[in-house]
């Protein structure tokens, strides 16, 4: 029923050989980035901040500088492009909105009234979008630095929205891709010439979730790179291993296949002097959870100058939710599909204007599987079901286009399937939420298993009640959300412990996806065996 994958032993061996090199690959990277890449600093004033930012840090209580802000910061602050991977929390946002704050004081002198926002920050959630600019108006709002929050539908009349902005200019402006998108590119919009630091956070995610193109169409009106040295005190290639060039780094994540590249941007349209002595230029910093190679494709599409790479690890961190998991017998596996794209091509796959920001190794990207691949996938998601007995289970999938297929599958098998996803109001969650909790059907003679098929929503353990069985049909895109998906398997006091089956196909990094996943929460992830019926 199962057997989807080749031969179980060369299967294994495969994995084996894929992770083994890995391995080797992320002990490159590291080799590449050394583990103190950059000047280390213990407390905030060791730091070049304007003694105004200093008082509003002091004041408001925020601790000593963290792994990442003492690696990044001092980068940052010298105007240093970087590529960053942290694991995503409070402190990876202070590390951005700290500078963010010391470039708005240093040039709200030299902006003209109502010419333009100086930072603009790109935040793939809205979650991340509002966490930020929380953060700059309590560290910056009582030094003068004015923010503005740019999230919600992008509705075809923004002019009430635009005239509010352009009443009360920001200094600082968060916001997601597509918002923003739509500030900047709708006729009388806001102006990007007057922007110097331009953050993307969750890059990996952003590119998973195909919003790269709304970045490209904002970077296009922003002043250009920088082009000059920076100043002596900055770190240069050769002085510091922090600072690596891209004309000589050779990355473990390069790709020698071209076509799997971001198409470059071509030059940015030059910024107004506005009478400065030069011309503005744009400083760029990028953080992201993993860095596949389509996070670095972007950075040369946009232009990063020289970008220091900075690197936290997260040295096998486990919290104690996640200790729970372990302690509680959760039984995880992995069902692997031994088929990738087949060479046809998929008419869906294509990216609006002209090709720009091909996905090539970028997880969740719709061209790394054939329609045949994506059908044979589905079949061993509703076989799977066929070998189970079981009340209820819940389905992550990775896109609306998988939410859809997968509830027409199951429920074309008998099952009765939930959808839920991010895009509903509350009122149709809770209504989904219910359906899924509440008594099958009697219409059949038999009650079916119920099926919550979930995209781009954290399922929490006290809305829904023990689950015995949790398929990812689609890896999470980082390793942190693994933890909220598997939550309501993990058993209470006297129940059995869930089962979780990862699929894992060969294409979209999802191997690399399930090694991280077993390192960071210290797992071993066991093939899935011929018949689930004995443990679910």
């Amino acid at each position: 029923m199962l057997c989807y994958a080749i031969n179980v032993v060369q299967c294994r061996v495969l994995c084996d050989v894929i992770l083994l090199i890995l391995d080797i690959q992320n002990d490159n990277w590291m080799a590449g980035s050394p583990r103190d890449s950059g000047p280390m600093i213990s407390k905030w004033e060791q730091l070049s901040l304007a003694p105004d930012l200093l008082r509003s840090l002091s004041k408001f209580g925020v601790g000593p500088p963290n792994k990442i802000q003492q690696r990044a910061l001092p980068f940052l602050l010298r105007g240093a492009d970087i590529i960053a991977q942290a694991p995503p929390t409070q402190e990876r946002i202070a590390a951005y909105v700290i500078p963010a704050i010391q470039i708005a004081v240093t040039n709200i002198s030299v902006r003209p009234p109502n010419r333009g926002p100086i930072v603009i920050m790109v935040s793939t959630t809205v979650d991340q979008a509002t966490q930020a600019q929380r953060m700059i108006r309590d560290l910056g709002g009582p030094i003068g630095v004015r923010s503005a929050l740019g999230v919600g539908a992008t509705t075809n009349d923004l002019s009430q929205e635009l005239r509010l902005l352009q009443q009360n200019m920001p200094h600082i402006i968060c916001g997601t891709p597509q918002k923003l998108h739509a500030l900047f590119t709708t006729p009388g919009g806001l102006v990007g010439s007057e922007v110097r630091f331009l953050v993307l956070d969750e890059v990996d995610q952003l590119i998973a979730r195909n919003l790269h193109e709304f970045v490209f169409n904002i970077v296009k009106l922003l002043p250009p790179p920088r082009s000059r040295p920076l100043g002596p005190s900055t770190p240069t290639p050769g002085s510091t291993p922090g600072t690596i060039s891209q004309s000589s780094f050779t990355s473990p994540f390069d790709s020698p296949n071209p076509g799997r590249r971001f198409s470059g941007l071509g030059p940015s349209p030059p910024a107004e002097t506005n009478g400065t002595p030069q011309p503005i230029e744009r400083q760029t910093a990028l953080f992201s959870n993993t860095v596949p190679q389509d996070v670095l494709n972007l950075a040369s599409a946009i232009q990063l100058r020289e970008p220091v790479r900075v690197l936290v690890r997260r040295d096998g961190n486990v919290t104690h939710a996640d200790t729970a998991q372990s302690s509680r017998g959760l039984r995880q596996f992995y069902l692997y599909l031994a088929f990738t794209a087949g060479g046809r091509s998929d008419p869906t796959a294509a990216a609006p204007g002209g090709g720009l920001g091909i996905i090539g190794s970028g997880r969740g990207a719709s061209s790394a599987e054939s329609a045949q691949a994506r059908e044979w996938k589905l079949d061993a998601l509703a076989d799977l079901f066929d070998d189970v007995d079981v009340v209820q289970a819940v389905v992550h999938v990775g896109g609306m286009t998988a939410l859809d297929s997968v509830v027409y599958k199951l429920a074309s098998r008998g099952l009765e399937a939930v959808p839920l996803h991010g895009d509903m109001n509350a009122g149709t969650k809770l209504a989904a939420l219910n359906k899924f909790r509440g008594a099958s059907s009697m219409i059949m003679r038999q009650p079916a298993a119920k099926v919550l098929v979930v995209y781009d929503v954290q399922v929490k353990t006290p809305e829904v009640a023990h689950v015995p069985l949790i398929i990812n049909y689609d890896l999470p895109k980082a390793v942190e959300e693994y933890a909220h998906r598997v939550a309501p398997a993990i058993a209470s006091n006297y129940s059995r412990a869930g089962v979780i089956v990862n699929f894992v196909t060969a294409t979209g990094g999802d191997v690399e996806m399930l090694r991280s996943i077993e390192c960071f929460y210290k797992i071993k992830c066991p093939e899935v065996p011929m018949s689930l019926r004995d443990i679910v």
